[in-house]
């Protein structure tokens, strides 16, 4: 399992480098070791998700929310984006912010973990951006695919991979056990 981690974080610290990625986002759920971090890009956290990089000893550049979650005693210790509005969540908030400061697309961790509502909302934020998620247990890699794009991937042979058409997509793939042309991914029957 352990080789199969160090697997998904070196894929993802490629990508990092390969796609530009301007900064990493930090939600409240649960995140990779500290060694993730080690990149030269900024480290944004989302409210609670200073907390959890504090507890692996790292330090965001950046906390941006409501910052209702945040420990009070650390704060006063953090660069901070103060957004109030209640209409929209804390990762909503703060992909528009860093859309406004230029640092997107981002790598989003801690996108899960804790109630099912918070998951789906993160996935639902998630599939508007140009991001990559990763989460480490089990590790994963999520990307959105866009409408009339082609994307390439390079795969270990037996790697897992899911297709979701969110609502629906057609999709044609090359390289897979099973090859797909012009599939329709999550079709709901009319």
């Amino acid at each position: 399992m352990q080789k199969l981690c160090e697997a998904f974080h070196n894929h993802v610290l490629h990508c990092s480098i390969q796609q530009q990625y301007r900064s990493i986002v930090v939600l409240n759920g649960e995140i990779p070791d500290s060694s993730f971090f080690k990149q030269s890009i900024p480290i944004i956290a989302v409210d609670g998700g200073a907390n959890k990089l504090l507890s692996i000893g790292v330090h965001p550049d950046l906390v941006i929310g409501d910052l209702d979650s945040i420990n009070p005693n650390l704060r006063a210790n953090l660069n901070t984006v103060y957004l109030p509005d209640q209409d929209y969540c804390d990762f909503s908030k703060a992909m528009a912010h860093l859309k406004t400061v230029k640092l997107l697309p981002s790598i989003v961790t801690g996108i899960t973990g804790g109630a099912i509502d918070h998951i789906l909302q993160n996935i639902n934020i998630f599939l508007s951006t140009d991001s990559i998620f990763y989460t480490p247990s089990p590790p994963m890699v999520g990307y959105t695919l866009q409408k009339g794009t082609t994307h390439f991937f390079s795969l270990s042979k037996n790697t897992k991979i899911s297709l979701l058409g969110i609502p629906k997509a057609q999709i044609s793939t090359k390289g897979l056990k099973w090859e797909l042309h012009l599939r329709a991914c999550l079709q709901t029957q009319e």
